[in-house]
């Protein structure tokens, strides 16, 4: 709030709108109005903001494996999904002494809970535009059954997007999951992670996520 000694007309002190009024050696002035900001620019501030770019780049890549695997635990937490995954997965991106960013891909967890997840065996590239996992289905181990949903998550750095394969269930031993054409070449990671059978329509616990590996599609 400006404070005028004398009418409108006078000068004044404080700010208006977006001019601030003083005085300089008794003569009135003004001068514009320059909010303070406090954008900091150090070095490990700048390279913070880069990592949570990168990781709200990667929650969207990630979303519809996460939107599966780690509902649970957003809704439990009040949070969104992509949320979820940023904070679990934030000291999987680093920086070099360059500046580049380096995603440790294997330590990403695309789905937590206590559900017994299966044994995946490594994948297969075999037929082109598809990946193929087989996996073990650990129906002796208490709390899991062979109805069990059984999902594979694969995703491309380059195309910075991700494909989660229809569920299979456990008793199945197999999931299959169809990219893209235009992955041909382009390396991609998979994740596999199990959800407990539905009972009403409504998911039991999931499992953690397994890292199964990394290939080319052919």
């Amino acid at each position: 709030m400006a404070t005028v000694n004398c009418g409108i007309l006078d000068g004044f002190m404080g700010k208006v709108g977006t001019v601030v009024g003083s005085f300089w050696k008794g003569i009135p002035v003004m001068r514009a109005y320059t909010r303070n900001r406090h954008d900091a620019r150090t070095e490990s501030q700048l390279m913070l903001r880069k990592r949570f770019a990168a990781l709200s780049e990667l929650s969207s890549g990630f979303y519809q494996a996460t939107l599966v695997g780690m509902h649970k635990v957003a809704v439990e937490r009040s949070l969104t999904e992509g949320n979820v995954f940023m904070e679990v997965n934030f000291d999987k991106v680093s920086a070099t002494g360059t500046g580049t960013l380096n995603v440790d891909y294997t330590g990403l967890k695309v789905a937590l809970g206590r559900l017994t997840g299966v044994h995946f065996d490594v994948p297969q590239f075999d037929t082109p535009q598809q990946v193929k996992v087989d996996f073990s289905a650990n129906t002796e181990c208490v709390g899991t059954h062979a109805d069990d949903e059984v999902y594979v998550f694969v995703y491309c750095p380059d195309a910075k997007c991700g494909v989660l394969s229809e569920a299979v269930k456990r008793s199945e031993e197999t999931a299959t999951v169809r990219v893209p054409s235009y992955w041909n070449g382009m390396k991609v990671h998979v994740w596999g992670f199990a959800v407990g059978a539905k009972v009403n329509e409504r998911p039991f616990e999931p499992s953690e996520s397994s890292y199964i590996g990394s290939g080319n599609i052919g």
